[in-house]
């Protein structure tokens, strides 16, 4: 009986339910494994009320940058994202919970680390904005479909 009521309830507000396992990959770059941060990034989305299901220490290979960064193959910066990516460990993880992925943009801050609040991982971690352009970042996010290729189902 409960669980027609929970089947009626959520076609009837499906806005209710939407985002509740949502899911997204996440990735520590290698500046912020080699400064240290993987500990505080982690508590940030722990207190946020995320759950980690899955992360794994990897030394991604090229061929792995190549493919996850197809889109932006055609970006000046392109060749520089993929030695810095390949240049040391990345931490990656999948993340799960209610509107996930919209609140990790949010967590992150702008794209440009100049542009970040304090407050946001951008903004209080980034140091070095002009090594790799716009696109240097102590953290990544991508969409669930992406992390196929980091070894996560």
């Amino acid at each position: 009986m409960i669980c027609l009521v929970l089947t009626i309830f959520a076609h009837i507000f499906p806005s209710a339910w939407t985002g509740v396992n949502e899911r997204t990959f996440l990735a520590i770059k290698p500046d912020g494994y080699q400064r240290r941060l993987v500990g505080e990034i982690i508590k940030r989305f722990e207190r946020k009320g995320f759950r980690l299901v899955a992360m794994k220490l990897i030394q991604a290979s090229e061929s792995l940058l190549k493919e996850h960064y197809i889109a932006l193959q055609d970006r000046p910066f392109y060749s520089r994202l993929v030695k810095y990516m390949g240049s040391g460990p990345v931490i990656a993880m999948v993340w799960q919970g209610l509107d996930v992925v919209k609140t990790a943009r949010t967590m992150l801050g702008e794209t440009n680390p100049a542009d970040s609040l304090p407050g946001t991982i951008r903004g209080d971690f980034c140091v070095d904005v002009s090594r790799y352009d716009a696109h240097k970042k102590v953290f990544t996010v991508h969409r669930m479909c992406q992390s196929k290729g980091w070894g996560f189902a």
